[in-house]
């Protein structure tokens, strides 16, 4: 297949590409650096541009990633019209550029479990209430509506995926990470902001990716949408717990018991919509922050 990946130089991005070219696929990237980090047909775009256009337009692909986009919560709530136009935006032009183009093309969009906020029940279903706490949820929840514009309206093959929490090597942000360089200046005491029992549903990117393949084989692309997870709830607390002893430290930890704006409480996604399609039996989180855990130490020599 050829395959253009949208935010290919980014953490999930990244790691389509080193997926998809194993498996031998011509892999064409685009992305806002101006070199790529790895041997591929790359090209630079820039924002808002009309750039994405002309890559669509003159290109045969049978798979469009959509793994672009800004997914910081924090910069959303302070930034809301970057976000959006990184969400929102850039996703309508390559909607657009299809449409016109190459309506044949399957595209995978990656939205986000933050579309669904605080659920009144877990685990959460596809079908349920949709209620973001953060810009960003919101901008992603906006994104799965232009989605199913374009597949209602214009017939465009489209699967949309909710990924939840994902982990993996080259994540430089999030919560292990930060615990990670908390740790390397004090690996006595760490304060972390909640409670330490507030949950999430943990998939390892390596997981995520494989869910790609599946729906792009298996989806029958008509605007479905799938939870992308392990089906897992574990606890913050445990999930650092699991991770410090991975990193072979003794550290004691203190939760402040504040919650950050736009944060979620408790996840946990059911999957089986999923797991119908193809989708096997996910990286426990053990394994998955030990692998993570070696990387860590490996950036330090």
């Amino acid at each position: 297949m050829k395959i253009l990946i949208l935010g290919s130089e980014g953490f999930i991005g990244s790691h389509c590409v080193a997926h998809f070219s194993k498996r031998n696929h011509h892999i064409f990237g685009v992305d806002l650096f101006e070199q790529p980090s790895k041997e591929y047909t790359y090209r630079k775009v820039s924002r808002l541009s009309f750039e994405i256009e002309n890559i669509i337009s003159e290109n045969d692909f049978d798979l469009i990633i959509n793994a672009s986009g800004s997914g910081n919560v924090g910069l959303s709530m302070n930034h809301p019209l970057i976000d959006f136009e990184s969400n929102c935006l850039d996703l309508i032009k390559v909607l657009d550029a299809i449409r016109k183009f190459k309506p044949q093309v399957k595209l995978i969009h990656l939205s986000s479990a933050a579309v669904y906020g605080n659920p009144k029940k877990l685990p959460i279903k596809e079908t349920d209430e949709l209620k973001p706490l953060s810009a960003y949820g919101w901008h992603k929840l906006i994104s799965e509506n232009l989605c199913t514009e374009y597949v209602q309206l214009y017939g465009l093959n489209i699967s949309i995926l909710r990924p939840f929490s994902v982990y993996g090597k080259g994540l430089k942000k999030q919560i292990f990470w930060d615990v990670y360089n908390k740790l390397i200046i004090n690996n006595i005491s760490l304060e972390l902001m909640g409670t330490g029992n507030e949950s999430r549903d943990f998939i390892h990117v390596n997981d995520l990716v494989n869910a790609i393949e599946i729906v792009a084989q298996n989806s029958p692309m008509i605007g479905d949408i799938y939870n992308v997870a392990s089906g897992i709830e574990t606890a913050i607390e445990k999930a650092i717990n699991i991770f410090i002893n991975s990193l072979d430290f003794k550290t004691v930890i203190r939760f402040n018991t504040q919650v950050r704006k736009g944060d979620p409480l408790n996840w946990c996604a059911d999957i089986s919509k999923l797991k119908s399609i193809g989708f096997g039996s996910p990286i426990l989180i053990e394994e998955g922050l030990g692998d993570l855990s070696s990387w860590f130490k490996n950036l330090n020599g």
